[in-house]
């Protein structure tokens, strides 16, 4: 069985397992600790993403069953913060199955390689892109709420924390949680958590399967964490583990143990390098952008989509819906909109709809409000949406039933 690097049980139960330990020693911590340490989480995530030049992030992981190794992987990660380059090397075990990935980026394109294949697969981009450094978790939408129900989760621990400051000014923060402190609601989660991923893992195709499927008695017997930080606040390393019980189908229990060690190292003076893949077996591609419009002036035309009633059990296409684009740039989009009724549906066409548009793009480029009055003064509102990656237009105007007619909002572009 493989586990691809978006769901791996333990990648999300390690970073889990952290969050809930760094968050535990901040709240079991006196008031000040606790802002300290979220000080120093913030504090990283503002360098790691803005501030430093460069930066080698280290991370190795493992998963043991009743002691024993089932799930294990390292990845050494490389990010030029100025450049917005970078370039991973990470190598996965499963049961008997290794495999090794690498990935290289900037802001001009891709190129990955597995060790299944012998191949680097090139992606240059068509335009290059203007920011790919990390985001910061911090300033995503959200991110208070989440930092709230952490807090919730937490409750009310205390006293189970050391707090240490070094000679050299930097501190240790380290703290461990028994079975008896983890809070009833944590392990509600956990254990919801671990059915799904545990218990609904199927096999690979050769029909081995490293991990067990629990689906019962699931809860959290310990959880440890060790935090060091900087006299500054920026942290260098991060040690967590965590330990869950639960009972497959059979009623067999399983012990299962999680360990993650995080390091941040060579800040300012870590190098990332593009490969150089002279005499290597290469495939390229060109990849669109297709988060801006690279293009404008092709989408200057006219678009339409069909209006259909509901009639005696089968639709009858009765007129057409136009959008002439007049103008358009990265800025703002101008034009008409229109209906046509064909001959004998003259009924439907009483409220007909034919006004001028003129919108200004929101801050992706591609979607745009619109406030527009026709020669009667009736104010139509709506929103004009722009697909990068094919000849059609979003435009839909807050009505895709009225009575029996049917209305489509994707409009496909006409050509000669």
């Amino acid at each position: 069985m493989k586990l691809n690097k978006k769901s791996a049980i333990i990648i999300s139960f390690a970073l889990g397992t952290v969050m809930f330990t760094t968050t535990a020693i901040a709240q079991v911590v006196a008031k000040s600790g606790y802002d300290q340490l979220k000080d120093s989480v913030k504090y990283t995530a503002e360098n790691c993403t803005t501030k430093l030049s460069n930066y080698t992030m280290d991370t190795s992981f493992s998963l043991k069953d009743n002691g024993t190794v089932i799930y294990s992987g390292n990845s050494l990660n490389k990010v030029d913060v100025a450049s917005g380059a970078k370039e991973d090397v990470s190598t996965r075990i499963e049961g008997s199955t290794k495999s090794e990935n690498y990935n290289y980026s900037d802001k001009k394109g891709s190129i990955n390689k597995n060790s299944e294949q012998n191949i680097y697969y090139v992606s240059e981009y068509a335009s290059p892109l203007e920011n790919t450094a990390t985001s910061n978790p911090f300033k995503e939408e959200g991110a208070d709420d989440i930092e709230k129900i952490a807090d919730a989760l937490v409750g009310n621990l205390k006293d189970a924390v050391v707090v240490a400051e070094n000679s050299d000014g930097t501190k240790t923060l380290s703290g461990s949680l028994s079975e008896s402190q983890i809070p009833a609601l944590i392990n509600a989660v956990v254990s919801f958590q671990s059915k799904n991923e545990f218990g609904n893992r199927s096999n690979n195709p050769n029909g081995e399967s490293s991990l067990p499927k629990i689906t019962k008695d699931v809860f959290v017997k310990e959880v440890k964490g060790n935090m060091v930080t900087t006299k500054e606040g920026f942290i260098q390393s991060v040690l967590g583990s965590g330990m869950i019980s639960g009972k497959d189908e059979s009623g067999t229990e399983h012990k299962l143990t999680f360990e993650l060690l995080a390091k941040i190292t060579s800040v300012n003076s870590t190098k990332v390098s593009k490969p150089d893949l002279t005499g290597k077996k290469v495939e390229k591609n060109v990849q669109q952008n297709y988060s801006k419009i690279t293009n404008p002036g092709k989408y200057i035309g006219k678009y339409k989509t069909d209006i259909l009633i509901d009639k005696g059990g089968k639709f009858e296409k009765i007129g057409e819906r136009f959008i002439d684009v007049t103008t358009v740039d990265t800025k703002s989009i101008s034009g008409r909109f229109y209906e046509e009724y064909a001959v004998g549906y003259e009924e439907y066409a009483t409220n007909k709809k034919d006004f001028k548009f003129n919108a200004k793009f929101e801050k992706d480029g591609l979607n745009a409000s619109i406030n527009a009055a026709n020669s009667s003064n009736n104010v139509t509102q709506g929103n004009i949406s722009i697909n990068p990656g094919s000849a059609k237009i979003y435009f839909n105007t807050g009505e895709n039933t009225n009575g029996n007619m049917i209305f489509d909002d994707q409009y496909s572009k006409i050509f000669n």
